[in-house]
């Protein structure tokens, strides 16, 4: 699946897609400046590294704000809303993982067995969100063992 949708005063634009180098993967690079994303949750994983301006996410826990190198994350069915922190919004690089996908990660890294869940909803880590944008760019190259990889 390849979705583009572009604002035309905004500036706001988003690409998701699946690749099937990588099942269990899906991907969101995006800019928003005023679109929000009402009360919702995902079936697996949120792993969201803010590349510009400063992204508010709600949580059952409260309002947080993610800015450039903050890596957001949020566990399987958690509800949460996002939506612009600063006017001149947003832009991340989004990785959707599967639970099964992290399950079989924490598996051969650590010795975590099942379902893993992250107590801290984001971590100022750019590092970690320097990555997250290279899987990005692999999977838009096409490199397949670069992007699995660097997972």
């Amino acid at each position: 699946m390849d979705t583009r949708r572009a604002g035309e005063r905004t500036g706001e634009w988003a690409r998701h897609w699946r690749w099937t180098a990588l099942p269990g993967l899906d991907l969101l690079r995006a800019r928003y400046v005023r679109h929000t994303f009402p009360l919702h949750s995902h079936d697996g994983y949120v792993f969201g590294a803010v590349t510009r301006g400063v992204e508010e996410v709600g949580l059952p826990s409260g309002t947080e704000l993610a800015g450039p190198g903050t890596v957001v994350m949020i566990n399987p069915e958690v509800p949460h809303t996002a939506r612009a922190g600063v006017p001149e919004g947003w832009a991340y690089a989004t990785l959707y993982p599967s639970a099964s996908v992290i399950a079989e990660i924490a598996a051969e890294t650590t010795t975590v067995r099942g379902t893993v869940g992250f107590a801290e909803p984001m971590v100022e880590a750019p590092h970690a969100a320097h990555l997250i944008s290279e899987v990005h760019r692999a999977a838009e190259e096409g490199d397949a063992l670069a992007a699995d990889s660097l997972l």
